[in-house]
């Protein structure tokens, strides 16, 4: 009985201080980690939004593309030049930076149709959308289900 007691008293002296100690710094250790990104999120917000706004524009699909027959194959240097500014923004201008895992994604998803000869401008424009779609949850500005409804599309304009 004695060494119950002993053993109980032990535990409640060592055993209990030794965890809380633990969790406590566990606690303290992940928020901080968490404060960190935070604050570097914080710090890069002006430069990230323009690295995607350069991405916006960047896949603007010019009128080359959004003129042919839905159906039509993208031609090859249409398909090549648009590739080789995504790349160069992803690569050397650092555009990876400021791209969520699900974005990145999207922009490796339009990367291959770009440089599958079979792609059609309904293809691409799919593609181009979907990575808008992920950047505009990713800013902030659509919610979750924003992000399944589908826009209506304006008429085609009689200027163009």
């Amino acid at each position: 009985m004695e060494g119950d007691a002993q053993a109980i008293d032990l535990v409640r002296l060592l055993v209990f201080p030794v965890v809380g100690f633990l969790a406590g710094f566990a606690a303290q250790w992940l928020l901080q980690a968490r404060r960190s990104r935070d604050e570097l999120v914080r710090a890069l917000a002006g430069e990230r939004a323009a690295a995607l706004r350069q991405l916006w524009a960047i896949t603007t699909l010019p009128r080359e593309i959004t003129s042919l027959p839905p159906d039509a194959a993208v031609g090859e240097p249409a398909r090549q030049r648009l590739n080789a500014a995504i790349v160069d923004w992803y690569t050397a201008g650092g555009g990876a930076l400021y791209l969520s895992w699900h974005a990145t994604q999207r922009v490796f998803d339009l990367l291959d149709g770009l440089r599958s000869a079979e792609t059609r401008r309904t293809t691409l424009e799919g593609l181009v959308s979907a990575l808008r779609t992920r950047l505009k949850y990713d800013s902030g500005i659509y919610e979750r289900a924003e992000t399944r409804r589908p826009l209506r599309r304006p008429r085609p304009s009689p200027w163009e």
